[in-house]
């Protein structure tokens, strides 16, 4: 696996370097600046597929290609002689450097040119993923010391951040990935329950559980919490449990994105709060757009899901609106112009004459009728599909019945068509 390198001296570095690269190692694929005192300079930097004097260029992972660190000749005007060094810059001004000749970026030995004091720490790391795991630990370790401290907030705070440093990993399989975040999430769990964040505290337990499923810690968690929001039942409780660990709930491709464990949980407080214990329990729902909108808030990612998927937001029956008693006697003559068709006529008759209906049955499959037969007309106007668009458009239409004369007589001939009453379309 990848590991950290520490400073050693500029010879045996360039040894090691060329011995590394020509012997398949390869280049340290990450380097860490921290405490620089041009605070803009501070990140990660991720090795480039482009060389420059036989080794990688490095780019900042925020500010992309305006900041560098390369590796640069130096030839001495009087000597000829060249020597190397590595430099560390923006838009090529150069703002911290080392002298050395090793194809591996040093962590000692730094100078500063235009940046500002401090020199920053530099640490090299041999895979772009042992940078974020190394973050995700240092916050786990003051997670932990936060906890013993009994202050919750800085705790779940720091656990938060080593959350966000796995996510910003790239990594989403295998052992050392799944082992940190279980722990993180069954950390920050334990934060919430202390917190009194019940919801909070079951959704981190559930995902630590998919992940690891052994993990004794986030279990206990996950059953304080289940009973602090309402689940009195052992059983129902353990039922829950069953559910969790079979890769059902976290979207493996993304598994620290959390929305469809949080939809689950509120389902599930859903039914322990109205005391419905015998219910088949709900099914984890998981929806594409989460992972694309993780990070957001609810503000931000509402606006993004009514810009895009506008039709998640539409009351039940629809936006479509009958605005005054002319455009609702416009739209019953439009009405009447399909009832009095010979398909409509013909459907009207066959159900009439059908075997076996009871009363009940027969209105519910004229309301399907008629919700088929104006289907081309109400949908186009906004009003949902279905009986909910049915239902909206009549009872609007009801208000210019009960005052419109015309209206009113127009909505005579539409029962007498349909052999329905137009007050039972509603449901």
């Amino acid at each position: 696996g990848g590991r950290r390198r520490g400073g050693t001296q500029a010879a045996s570095l360039a040894m090691s370097a060329f011995e590394a690269h020509r012997g398949g190692g390869g280049f340290p694929q990450a380097i860490e600046i921290a405490g620089a005192g041009t605070a803009q300079a501070n990140g990660i930097y991720r090795a480039t597929d482009r060389l420059y004097c036989d080794a990688p260029v490095y780019e900042h992972m925020g500010n992309g290609a305006d900041l560098k660190i390369t590796r640069e000749p130096h030839t001495n005007s009087k000597t000829g002689v060249t020597k190397h060094g590595w430099l560390l810059g923006i838009k090529a001004a150069p703002l911290y450097g080392v002298p050395t000749e090793a194809l591996i970026i040093p962590a000692a030995g730094w100078k500063r040119f235009t940046g500002e004091s401090p020199v920053p720490n530099v640490m090299v790391y041999d895979q772009l993923t042992e940078v974020f795991y190394s973050s995700a630990d240092a916050a786990k370790a003051k997670g932990d010391v936060a906890l013993e401290q009994e202050d919750w907030s800085t705790a779940r705070d720091a656990f938060t951040s080593g959350i966000d440093a796995l996510k910003r990993s790239g990594e989403r399989f295998g052992d050392a990935f799944r082992n940190r975040a279980a722990l993180l999430l069954a950390r920050r769990a334990g934060a919430n329950l202390n917190a009194a964040e019940h919801q909070a505290a079951l959704r981190d337990a559930i995902a630590a559980l998919e992940l690891v499923r052994s993990l004794t810690s986030a279990e206990m968690v996950a059953v304080q919490a289940a009973k602090a929001l309402g689940c009195r039942d052992d059983a129902v409780v353990q039922r829950m449990l069953e559910l969790v660990g079979g890769g059902k709930i976290l979207d493996s491709g993304a598994p620290l994105v959390l929305r469809c464990v949080e939809r689950w949980v509120r389902d599930l407080v859903a039914l322990w709060e109205a005391g419905d214990f015998d219910s088949a329990l709900p099914d984890p729902k998981q929806m594409p757009a989460d992972r694309y909108l993780d990070g957001m808030d609810e503000k931000d990612r509402e606006a993004v899901l009514k810009k895009h998927l506008p039709e998640f937001f539409m009351p039940p029956g629809g936006t479509g609106i009958v605005k005054d008693p002319t455009e609702c006697l416009k739209l019953m003559k439009t009405w009447e112009d399909i009832f009095s068709s010979q398909e409509f006529q013909q459907k009207r008759k066959d159900l009439w004459t059908r075997q076996g209906l009871n009363f009940p049955q027969r209105l519910q499959a004229t309301r399907s009728m008629v919700v088929e037969a104006l289907a081309d007309v109400l949908e186009p106007m906004g009003f949902a599909p279905g009986q909910p668009g049915l239902t909206r458009v009549v009872r609007q239409m009801q208000v210019y019945w009960s005052g419109d004369k015309q209206c009113a007589s127009k909505a005579l001939d539409l029962e007498e068509l349909a052999d329905v009453s137009l007050a039972d379309l509603i449901e």
